[in-house]
C-alpha cells in the first residue's frame, strides 16, 4: 500500500498577514485556561473550589444554627419565667433591672426570695395583692423569709387583699420557721375594718413576735377596735403605731390606754376627727408617756385645741410635734412658744395652717432665738 508522504498532509501555512490559528493543546494532563466570561473551577468537585456568591460554606451554616437556637432557648426561657412570674426577679438579679422593679407582683418577690442569696430585707407590695397572693407570699415567708433576712413587709394600697389573705399572713407572721419580723404595714386598705384589723391582735402577744412598728392608717378602723388594741398594745414590744385617717371621734380614753404602752415612742392620729375633749384627755396624759414623737395633723385644733396641748408639752418627752392643717393662725401660736421656751423640742410642723410660709419661718426662728 502506498505511504501518504507526511508533508503532503500538512496545512498549508497561512497567507501573510492573516491572524494564527487558536492553538489546541496537547493531551499533556494541563488544563487549558477556562474560556473568557467564565468561572474557572465551575465543573467537578476539584480541590480549592470556589463557593459561587449566595452559598454558605459549613462554617457559616454552623454559626447561623447555632445563633438560631440561642435564641430559641433564650425566648422559650422567657416565655417559662414570664408565666411563672419570675423574670423580674431574674432581671434584677442578672443586673438588667433595678431590684425595686421586681416588686411588680407577688409571684415576682417570691421569686426573689428563693433565687436571691443576699439580704431582702424589705418587701414592698402595691395593688397586686389578693387572697390568694398574700396566701402565697405568707408560705414564702416561712421558707425564705429567714435566708432573706426579711425585717419589714409593707402591703399599703391593696384592696383586692381582705381579712381572709391578711389571716395566712397573721399565721406565717408568728410561725417559728418565719423571720423575726419588726414592721408591719398594711395602710390604706380601708376594705378590712375591724374584722380584718382584729386578725393582727394576736401579734402584740408578749414574746409572739418581735412587731414593734404597726402601720394601720385608713384601713376603716372605729373607736372600738382601738379600745382592744390598747388592751394588747400595753403589754407589747411596739414602738411605732400608725393610725392615720381613721374616723376616732371620742377615742379619747382607748387613746390615753394606748399612750400606756411601756416603750410606744410614736404615735400618729393625723386626720383623725379628734374631738377636743379627745385632745385633751390625750395632752392630759403625755406627762406620763414614752411618747416622743405625736402627729395631729388635719384635726382641726385650732387655737383651743392647741392651747390645752401646749399646757403638757413641758412636762413630756415630746421631740417631733405635727400640727399641719389645723386651722391656726399666727396669733394661736403664743402657747406653744411658752412651751417650747420652758423646753425645747427638734422638731415642729405647721404646714398648711392659716399661714404663710414666712409667718411660719419667722416663728420657728423666734423659738430658736430663745436658747441661742
Amino acid at each position: 500500500a502506498a505511504v501518504p508522504d507526511a508533508s503532503a498532509a500538512a496545512p498549508p501555512p497561512p497567507p501573510a498577514g492573516a491572524p494564527a490559528p487558536a492553538e489546541v493543546p496537547a493531551e499533556s494532563g494541563e488544563e487549558a485556561p477556562a474560556p473568557e466570561g467564565r468561572p474557572a473551577g465551575i465543573e467537578g468537585e476539584a480541590p480549592g473550589r470556589v463557593h459561587p456568591r449566595g452559598e454558605l460554606g459549613p462554617l457559616r451554616v454552623g454559626f447561623v444554627l447555632s445563633l438560631a437556637a440561642f435564641l430559641l432557648v433564650w425566648i422559650v426561657g422567657s416565655i417559662k419565667f414570664a408565666v411563672d412570674g419570675s423574670l423580674p426577679a431574674r432581671l434584677a438579679l442578672w443586673g438588667l433591672l433595678p431590684e425595686a422593679y421586681a416588686a411588680v407582683s407577688v409571684r415576682s418577690v417570691v421569686a426573689l426570695l428563693r433565687l436571691k442569696a443576699g439580704q431582702t430585707p424589705v418587701v414592698v407590695l402595691q395593688n397586686c395583692v389578693c387572697d390568694a397572693g398574700a396566701a402565697e407570699l405568707a408560705d414564702a415567708l416561712r421558707r425564705y423569709g429567714r435566708k432573706a433576712g426579711l425585717q419589714a413587709l409593707e402591703l399599703p394600697h391593696n384592696p383586692a387583699m381582705s381579712g381572709a389573705g391578711l389571716k395566712h399572713l397573721a399565721a406565717a407572721v408568728l410561725a417559728e420557721e418565719s423571720p423575726p419580723l419588726q414592721e408591719l404595714d398594711v395602710s390604706y386598705n380601708p376594705q378590712l375594718g375591724d374584722d380584718g384589723a382584729e386578725l393582727l391582735l394576736p401579734l402584740l402577744k408578749p414574746k409572739a413576735c418581735q412587731i414593734s412598728e404597726l402601720k394601720l392608717a385608713d384601713c376603716g378602723l372605729s373607736v372600738s377596735f382601738v379600745e382592744r388594741l390598747a388592751a394588747k398594745v400595753a403589754t407589747s414590744s411596739l414602738r411605732v403605731l400608725d393610725l392615720s385617717n381613721n374616723v376616732l371621734a371620742g377615742a379619747g380614753e382607748a387613746l390615753v390606754a394606748l399612750c400606756e404602752a411601756p416603750v410606744l415612742e410614736e404615735l400618729m392620729l393625723g386626720w383623725c376627727r379628734l374631738l377636743p375633749e379627745d385632745v385633751a384627755a390625750l395632752a392630759e396624759e403625755l406627762p406620763y408617756t414614752s411618747l416622743k414623737s405625736l402627729h395631729l395633723g388635719g384635726n382641726h385644733l385650732g387655737r383651743p385645741g392647741l392651747a390645752t396641748l401646749a399646757e403638757h408639752l413641758p412636762r413630756s418627752q415630746i421631740d417631733q410635734l405635727g400640727l399641719e392643717r389645723n386651722d391656726l393662725e399666727t396669733g394661736d401660736l403664743g402657747p406653744l412658744g411658752e412651751a417650747w421656751a420652758k423646753r425645747p423640742f427638734s422638731r415642729l410642723r405647721l404646714a398648711g395652717n392659716r399661714m404663710s410660709q414666712a409667718e411660719v419661718a419667722s416663728f420657728i426662728r423666734a423659738l430658736k432665738s430663745i436658747h441661742s
